[in-house]
């Protein structure tokens, strides 16, 4: 439910932000799902469904590996992470790199106001505060 409150959700295929086909709850498609849905195309719901389990599965699993590397064990970090793995891909951390950093170094502060340094805060600021948020209570 948070993932569709903070997606949205739309059953055909559309562009993002930025320009990449996507459907569901923010599913980018693949190459080869490219082939067989364009933008327009509806997308059956146990499709999406399947989708959507095998994004979160991805990104929940990431983020309990980056929380582990970073000895975090705060559930609600956990929950906002995998969010960010969703949203941004599992390898966030390589684009993110000084927030990254500072997580590592648990200089939660520097590492949520490096958050908000970004293209994806002026995209998606709400992600960023939630994430933040989850920082911060650390």
């Amino acid at each position: 439910e948070h993932l569709k409150d903070r997606e949205g959700f739309r059953n055909e295929v559309y562009l993002d932000s930025l320009g990449k086909p996507t459907v569901g709850i923010g599913h980018l498609l693949t190459e080869e799902e490219n082939k067989q849905y364009k933008v327009g195309d509806r997308v059956p719901d146990n499709i999406l469904n399947r989708w959507l389990e095998e994004d979160s599965i991805k990104a929940w699993t990431a983020a309990l590996k980056q929380s582990k590397e970073l000895d975090i064990d705060d559930l609600n970090f956990i929950e906002a992470l995998a969010s960010v793995n969703f949203q941004l891909g599992i390898n966030w951390n390589n684009i993110h790199k000084n927030t990254w950093k500072f997580l590592q170094t648990k200089e939660y502060d520097k590492a949520a106001d490096e958050a908000a340094d970004s293209t994806w805060f002026k995209q998606t600021p709400t992600r960023v505060e939630d994430f933040q948020a989850a920082i911060r209570n650390l």
